[in-house]
């Protein structure tokens, strides 16, 4: 069962409950996903976010338009040219800390969500554009769902403004953090994902059971109810103490 609703499931913003989004913004880049390592985090952080009431169904745009209007400062003059890139920050509900205690900073990701491009246009509508944006280009119309957004994760966006020659900056090329897996894949390896190391000498006998042949099968992402585990044996013993690994995480 999904926290969120699929990117094609309709929501009604009339009886819908909106979740607390917090935005994170910075000019000429993106935030470190190592810098949201500590929950919450710092307050020198949390001075450059914003505060955002909002539904899983919220695009690219509205998130532009609420942080234009909330930040005019943000955009040069003119604003015609600036790139607005918006990436998804999470915690790797896969990774133990290294010192292996439950208070040790865990491991964040980040994974690109897309960008928007300002621009006014041939068929720019001054009137319908209060904000003075113009015409968004690029991904304006990806909302939050289509990234599989969960309540909790962050927002980090960064403001490219246009070039010397008045052409549009290009996206600063993905840290090895955001390439390969999100974090959010089909199962992990064992011993990776929280539930403690290897089995091996020391350990108890029903984890010899806790092998690869226990971990469901499929796609499945945080967010989801994980399927129940097969049950023979002393299998079930292992089964517990998997559902029960990651009671401590704070998502």
């Amino acid at each position: 069962m999904a926290l969120q609703p699929t990117p094609d499931q309709k929501i009604d913003r009339q009886t819908t409950t909106p979740f607390l989004l917090r935005l994170y913004y910075r000019s000429n880049g993106f935030h470190s996903p190592n810098e949201f390592s500590t929950v919450p985090p710092p307050s020198w952080l949390q001075q450059s976010s914003l505060q955002i009431y909002t539904w899983p169904s919220c695009t690219l745009a509205e998130l532009t338009t609420l942080l234009t209007t909330a930040l005019p400062s943000l955009l040069p003059s003119p604003s015609v040219g600036t790139r607005i890139g918006y990436r998804l920050v999470f915690p790797d509900t896969r990774s133990v800390p290294p010192s292996g205690g439950h208070d040790a900073p865990g491991r964040w990701l980040s994974k690109e969500l897309g960008s928007v491009v300002l621009g006014h246009g041939d068929d720019y509508d001054q009137e319908n554009d209060p904000a003075g944006l113009g015409r968004m280009d690029g991904d304006a119309q990806k909302t939050l769902a289509d990234a599989r957004f969960v309540i909790g994760d962050y927002i980090s966006c960064a403001v490219f403004p246009p070039l010397a020659d008045g052409s549009v900056a290009p996206l600063p090329p993905a840290t090895p953090a955001i390439r390969g897996t999100s974090g959010r894949g089909g199962p992990p390896p064992r011993g990776e994902n929280g539930r403690g190391p290897r089995p091996g000498r020391g350990q108890f006998a029903g984890d010899r059971d806790f092998g690869p042949q226990r971990v469901p099968q499929g796609e499945w992402r945080r967010g989801e109810r994980v399927p129940e585990y097969a049950r023979s044996g002393r299998g079930g013993g292992a089964g517990e103490r998997e559902r029960g690994g990651g009671r401590n995480r704070p998502y």
